[in-house]
């Protein structure tokens, strides 16, 4: 962030209050000091000097000249006048014009704590010009020094410092830090890496975009980088255990299959309401459900949800399907057909391996995102004999199943955010609290750093560039159109387009001609109809989008949207679902309600409700739009999964 280059003697919970429509700005500003008073005239003041040079410096001395004015109409016993003037010259709309430039002149505004301490303010009440620096060097987190071992220097916050200090004095140990978002894993890591010069660590992300990222950040070549799906094929390819002649097989294919392919290939039958494709789609669900636990076993609560009534020997026959499929995947027994293969299916099937280990030579393995970590990955690692450093955030774990490290795990944990300012705490630390399966420490906001908070009681689209994040494909829909009726010049997120626009088209198709779907989210229904009686409990969007559909709205008129997309991402808006925008940071954010429609039914179904919220509220560096009524929807979240 940008050096401060004045701090204002009004805080932001003012600003908020005389702001608000409803509010009355001359009770406001009838109780406020002198000085909050002349910074009132001071934000007023800002969309002209905006256009100046130093515009920073000229408010500041208009600032002290304001202050000097009040303070003397005080002493010449008129003290109620310079509230009386201010009340005349207040103006709602350029305060909130003035406001929106403080950021980008560095300017700020005061916690509420250090404006009524009045430092600011010389001993015969002056405004105070070395106080800007001042207050700066005080609110600088980074205050422990540390030397690397190339003799460079560096700072760090003391949460990050004690962390690394237990690091440090014993590096060949397992360690995990719990860092919520935005308090500076990826710095940690990097000093975590000039630690072991003298090893060869392997570091390991998600993704291969992460990897990237990471990889650049530490400095190209430093380390070996691998994915979780690379390190198990690496690891299978020097599996001594694993059967010899079928190792050649162990490279990724990528290729689509039909599920009706699959079907006629593993000579599937019908089971139930399901035709052979459909048992083919459902064992692929469940085999993937199997790819993602710990089980050793593929067994019947692997079963995907089938949408019907389903005796128990038919269940049993999905699963021996599914297994069937399992093993043709691994070790297929023919070239006829080449199933795909998917990191997923290594990462299993090295965590099943008592044989496979890391890969020689290296010293230490370091897991980047380390909540993304596959639980199959997290057995094989706890296994491995060298050491393993994760560091993660737990409520950052989107499918609500956090993983959790050996008991013999050093562990530390640090929660003051080096992003975010005290504003985000109200936002977060509901969801951190009633989160019914992690337990970390609610989140300290940063006092260096300025975040705004808006909670909103009706959707909107905000008049300042955003990024607009929902949960599902449903919200995506509903707010497509939303931002393509306004004329809204949007982009979709990266990663988004192709499955949004297969949802949307299977949606169309059923609405209007009865074809069945084979998106992952619609394949199960047979029909509209059974579609609403099982969607509309639980999606706040899909009323609007039944009678959207209703109204005529056709392929055509979908296709003609998309067209209007800009590709290039350099959008004021942009649109998006949580995971899509979860390893990233952007200026302002806002969660749409559709986040919290979740009914929480369980406790893992309230734990991933409260990590997407959570995940994408994080996402904001400056601005935060929220749904006015997630404290509550957090705490009746977390009693329903309570009572089951």
């Amino acid at each position: 962030m940008p050096r401060t280059r004045l701090f204002l003697p009004l805080s932001r919970p003012q600003a908020n209050a005389l702001e608000d429509r409803d509010c009355a700005p001359v009770v406001l500003l009838s109780q406020w000091s002198i000085p909050s008073l002349a910074a009132v005239i001071a934000i007023q003041s800002l969309p002209t000097l905006a256009q100046t040079i130093d515009p920073s410096a000229r408010l500041e001395r208009a600032l002290a000249g304001l202050i000097d004015a009040g303070f003397d109409l005080e002493s010449a016993g008129q003290g109620a006048s310079f509230s009386s003037l201010v009340i005349s010259r207040f103006n709602p709309q350029l305060f909130s014009a003035g406001l929106n430039q403080l950021r980008p002149l560095s300017i700020r505004l005061l916690e509420p704590e250090d404006l009524d301490a009045e430092d600011y303010l010389t001993e015969d009440r002056k405004w105070d010009f070395e106080f800007t620096p001042r207050h700066a060097e005080a609110l600088n987190p980074f205050t422990e020094g540390f030397v690397d071992a190339a003799g460079n220097s560096f700072n760090l916050a003391p949460q990050q410092a004690r962390a690394f200090r237990v690091f440090k004095s014993e590096l060949d140990e397992d360690f995990h830090l719990q860092a919520l978002a935005g308090t500076g894993k990826t710095f940690m890591i990097e000093r975590l890496i000039d630690c072991l010069t003298s090893y060869r660590p392997l570091v390991l992300a998600m993704t291969k975009v992460q990897l990237d990222a990471l990889q650049q950040r530490i400095g190209t070549g430093r380390v070996t980088g691998m994915t979780f799906s690379e390190l198990a094929v690496r690891s299978l390819q020097l599996d001594v255990g694993r059967h010899g002649s079928r190792s050649f097989r162990l490279s990724m294919r990528r290729a689509r299959v039909e599920m009706s392919q699959i079907a006629n290939h593993l000579e599937f039958k019908p089971v139930g309401n399901l035709t052979p494709s459909q048992v083919a789609s459902v064992a692929n669900r469940t085999v993937f459900r199997y790819c993602t636990s710990r089980d050793a076993e593929i067994g019947v609560h692997h079963l995907p949800s089938l949408g019907g009534s389903y005796s128990v020997p038919q269940k049993e026959l999905l699963v021996q399907c599914a297994n069937r499929l399992w093993q043709e995947t691994i070790f297929p027994s023919s070239s006829s057909l080449e199933l795909p293969v998917r990191g997923y299916h290594r990462i299993k099937e090295v965590s099943l391996s008592s044989t496979a280990a890391v890969e020689p030579g290296f010293t230490h393995v370091i897991v980047d995102e380390a909540h993304d970590l596959p639980a199959p990955m997290a057995q094989f690692l706890d296994r491995c004999s060298i050491p393993v450093i994760t560091l993660g955030d737990s409520c950052q774990r989107l499918d609500g199943a956090a993983v959790e490290r050996a008991p013999h795990v050093r562990r530390r944990e640090i929660f003051h955010s080096l992003r975010s300012g005290r504003e985000m705490e109200a936002a977060v630390n509901t969801l951190i609290e009633q989160n019914p399966v992690v337990d970390v420490h609610p989140l300290e906001g940063n006092r260096d750093q300025d975040t705004r908070v808006v909670f909103y009681s009706r959707p909107f689209i905000p008049e300042q560039p955003t990024t607009i994040l929902v949960w599902s494909e449903w919200g995506m829909f509903e707010w497509f159109q939303r931002l393509a009726n306004a004329k809204a010049q949007f982009s979709l997120l990266p990663g988004c387009e192709g499955g949004f626009r297969w949802f949307v088209l299977d949606c169309i198709g059923l609405y209007r001609e009865g074809i069945r779907p084979t998106h992952g989210a619609l394949f199960k229904y047979t029909s509209w109809d059974a579609l609403r009686r099982d969607v509309s409990k639980r999606e706040s969007a899909f009323d609007r989008i039944d009678r959207m559909l209703e109204k005529g709205y056709s392929t055509m008129d979908f296709e003609r949207s998309l067209m209007k997309l800009e590709q290039s991402g350099k959008t004021p808006y942009k649109l998006g679902t949580v995971v899509a925008a979860k390893n990233s940071e952007v200026n302002s954010v806002m969660l749409t309600p559709e986040l919290l429609d979740s009914t929480g039914s369980d406790r893992l179904d309230a734990a991933r409700a409260f990590a997407a919220v959570y995940t994408g509220g994080t996402r904001a560096r400056h601005q935060l739009f929220v749904p006015g009524h997630l404290q509550e929807w957090a705490s009746d979240t977390a009693a329903r999964a309570k009572c089951t």
